[in-house]
This record gives structure tokens, sequence and C-alpha cells, in this order.
């Protein structure tokens, strides 16, 4: 396990995740107003380690509702698939629109999260992690981006991850913890 600071960021890292910042800007466009980028550390090197991915890999991301990895990453890979708990995500994305629930300026409201990704070509789908309904072997590569921390059955959650992960296949997970308690 690799525990890092954002102070840890090189300067190559820091112009990567530059880089990142422009170009989902340019195709979300230069007004979008809600944040396209948490978690520094954690999208640099899931950004270094899909930098060696075959541009035919079937890709998921998973828990991807309110970030642009996917978004990112179908510039040069045309078979990105985005999943999260999108029923939950939708309701909540209304709760919050409706005043029911608090508002987080940080958060892009589903409809306009979810018809930007299928707007360039991402397949958007629901899913829980612990029972996908996917096939065996469906993906060459899953990125689960600071999502298994909110799974309360973790292990079945990777276990079901592994499953639908091709023979040889890459599976990245970070998680968002810390040495002290």
């Amino acid at each position: 396990m690799n525990f890092y600071r954002r102070s840890d960021l090189q300067p190559k890292d820091r112009e990567l995740l530059a880089q990142y910042d422009r170009e989902i800007l340019r195709l979300l466009g230069s007004d979008y107003s809600y944040p396209v980028r948490m978690r520094d550390w954690e999208l640099c090197r899931v950004l270094q380690a899909m930098a060696s991915a075959p541009a035919e890999a079937r890709i998921l991301d998973t828990g991807a509702f309110n970030t642009y990895l996917g978004l990112y990453l179908s510039r040069t890979r045309p078979r990105i698939t985005v999943s999260d708990l999108l029923w939950s995500r939708a309701r909540k994305s209304i709760l919050r629109r409706l005043g029911l629930a608090p508002r987080k300026p940080t958060e892009a409201g589903y409809l306009t999260w979810s018809r930007a990704m299928r707007r360039h070509g991402l397949q958007v789908i629901n899913l829980d992690l612990t029972r996908t309904g996917l096939p065996d072997g469906a993906f060459d590569c899953i990125v689960s981006l600071s999502v298994i921390e909110h799974i309360p059955a973790v292990e079945k959650a990777l276990a079901e991850m592994y499953r639908v992960l091709a023979p040889g296949g890459r599976l990245l997970v970070t998680t968002d913890c810390s040495r002290e308690p």
C-alpha cells in the first residue's frame, strides 16, 4: 500500500493533471461550472497506469458519477463504460434540486453528468459492484477510484470485479486512507 499527500505530487504529475483539466474542459465546454477533478494523487496514479492500456481495451470506470476519468479515457479508447448506483444518484440529485437535501456546489446534477457522458459515446450503466449481473471477463480493465471504502461488503465487491475482469486484465483500486487513526 502506498500513502500519498498532495505535496508528494511532482511537477510532471501536476502537468498531467493540468492536461487532464484542459482536455475535460475542452470536451465539456470552458463554461462548465463544476469541478472536473478530485483526489489528485489517486487520479494521477490511475492516469499513469492507464497510459499503457491498449486502445481496444474494454474499460469499466466504477463509482463514476460526478467524475470525468471515463470521459478523458474515451478520447483514445472507444470502449468505455461508466457506472455507479445511478438510480440512487439520480434520486439524490432530484432531492438536492428541490431543496430537500443539502446542495453540493461541487456536484453536477445527475442529468448534466449523464448527458455529458452519453454525448461523448460512453456507455452509462447502473451497477451494484456486489452483484453486477455482467458476464465473466467482460472488461479488460476496471478502475475503482476511491469507491471501495463506501461499500459495506468490500470482499464481495472485489470478488465480483475480479470475476468480470478478463484473464490478464487490470484492476486499479484506490481508497482514501491514512496511516493515522
